[in-house]
């Protein structure tokens, strides 16, 4: 990984601790925040917490949060949107989406790769090993197909020169398929967010090989990708994308408004409950970012063999 793509992962740690200053002006108009995923979902809980600290700080007069199913046609309706106060909450699965501008990365949950209890794998080094010798021998598990859980397989797969194509992976729907089939043994190996399972690995009930992010977590005792011959850095993050059609002085008023959430201690202790990294990124640097990560997940998945 080129040591800019490392500093911009680590970016928002910065731009956190930076923040200061009075809030921007309340936006003129209601904010609506645009949810192209299913209700309880972590795009869903991000944008209802984004909503809280909005109403908390006074940033805007009004907030609603309006959840579609993601259809192609409801996110072109969006990007053809002319309101001044709507955004589309957006994460690994929606990077690419025309007629939309880059706005601001707000957060991010970094991963965690485990294994059960009592197996052969006991470290990273094993499991690499496994997946060198015999990429598809072992059964991943995580969440959706073609999701963050499984593009991260892939660059693990990759990573250590072992072919993604050859990634045997499970997807369960909720965190208790996927910690039932590690205690059961049914997976070898899973991948989830630190929040899943930090409890299930303090309580001795599975095993924590590496994490994502690019230093070690407080939350879990393992190695980061990097130190164990990955060269990857992962998370599951959350952006706004705007309407291309929207007037330069209203996008510059709504980046204003996502910088003052960023740099507020309501987010901080949001970001805090959810086991959320703060990663704000804005600007050329959230734009060419998000062109760098949406080559690498596009070709990533198109290894492991799903359709985009």
């Amino acid at each position: 990984m080129r040591r800019r793509e490392f500093l911009l992962w680590g970016a928002g740690i910065a731009a956190l601790a930076a923040g200061c200053g009075a809030d921007p002006r309340p936006l003129g108009v209601p904010l609506s925040l645009v949810v192209p995923a299913a209700v309880g979902g972590q795009d869903d809980r991000f944008a209802h917490e984004l909503r809280t600290v909005v109403r908390e700080r006074g940033l805007a007069h009004a907030v609603d949060v309006t959840t579609c199913d993601g259809h192609r046609t409801t996110i072109r309706g969006f990007a053809e949107g002319r309101s001044s106060g709507r955004l589309l909450v957006a994460g690994p699965a929606l990077v690419n989406t025309a007629g939309t501008v880059p706005l601001a990365r707000m957060a991010g949950e970094w991963a965690v790769v485990v294994a059960p209890m009592g197996t052969e794998i006991r470290d990273f080094d094993g499991l690499a090993a496994t997946l060198r010798r015999s990429t598809g021998s072992i059964l991943m598990g995580g969440r959706t197909y073609g999701g963050a859980d499984h593009v991260l397989c892939g660059l693990i797969a990759k990573g250590l020169g072992a072919d993604p194509r050859l990634v045997d992976y499970a997807a369960f729907p909720d965190k208790d398929g996927l910690i039932g089939a590690l205690l059961e043994g049914r997976v070898a190996a899973g991948v989830g967010g630190v929040a899943q399972l930090a409890p299930q690995i303090r309580a001795g009930r599975i095993r924590a090989l590496a994490v994502s992010a690019p230093e070690r977590l407080p939350e879990v005792d393992a190695p980061t990708l990097m130190e164990s011959g990955v060269r990857h850095i992962h998370a599951d993050w959350r952006g706004l994308l705007a309407p291309g059609t929207l007037r330069e002085e209203d996008r510059a008023h709504l980046l204003d408004i996502c910088r003052g959430v960023s740099t507020s201690a309501e987010w901080s202790a949001s970001c805090h409950r959810h086991h959320w990294a703060p990663l704000y990124l804005d600007g050329p640097d959230f734009r060419d970012w998000l062109r760098v990560e949406t080559t690498r997940s596009r070709d990533i998945l198109t290894d492991l063999g799903i359709r985009q």
